[in-house]
């Protein structure tokens, strides 16, 4: 079994502190504690917003990628974004993988899988899972541990 735990665990701690220092000077600019310019409150504004896109839309997900009694690669995974998570799995029989790629996207920033599944009609897409959460060495270890299955 392969899980991204402590790496999506390191994710969601430097976004929710990034999140919550963003927030709570965005609120303090309100007060009479510290005083800024207009400018700087929409600025933090843009920069919340952003940082949650970043977060939402980047892949960053826990991911756990495992051989079911040696008849199925099942893979777990779910989006770190803390609202609307849902948890997702698909099961695919091992005879029937067909190939896999690990794509990078905005120079490197972000990571997505993919697993190409063969069918009676042709081949079959699964929708990409992020694995930007996952370090390079944990992608490089999924990457080997999904080739050994392929055949």
């Amino acid at each position: 079994m392969i899980s991204n735990k402590k790496e999506s665990n390191k994710a969601l701690i430097i976004f929710n502190g990034t999140w919550t220092f963003l927030l709570i000077i965005f609120a303090l600019s309100f007060s009479e504690v510290i005083t800024i310019p207009m400018w700087s409150q929409l600025l933090i504004l843009g920069l919340i917003a952003l940082s949650g896109l970043f977060f939402y839309f980047g892949g960053f997900f826990f991911i756990q990628i495992e051989v079911e009694n040696n008849k199925n690669l099942l893979i777990k995974h779910y989006n770190l974004f803390p609202i609307g998570r849902k948890f997702k799995a698909f099961k695919i029989p091992l005879h029937q993988i067909y190939r896999h790629e690990i794509r990078s996207k905005m120079a490197g920033l972000f990571y997505w899988l993919t697993i190409y599944q063969k069918m009676q009609g042709g081949i079959a897409k699964y929708p990409p899972v992020g694995l930007s959460a996952t370090n390079k060495k944990n992608r490089l270890k999924i990457d080997q541990y999904l080739s050994k299955l392929e055949k």
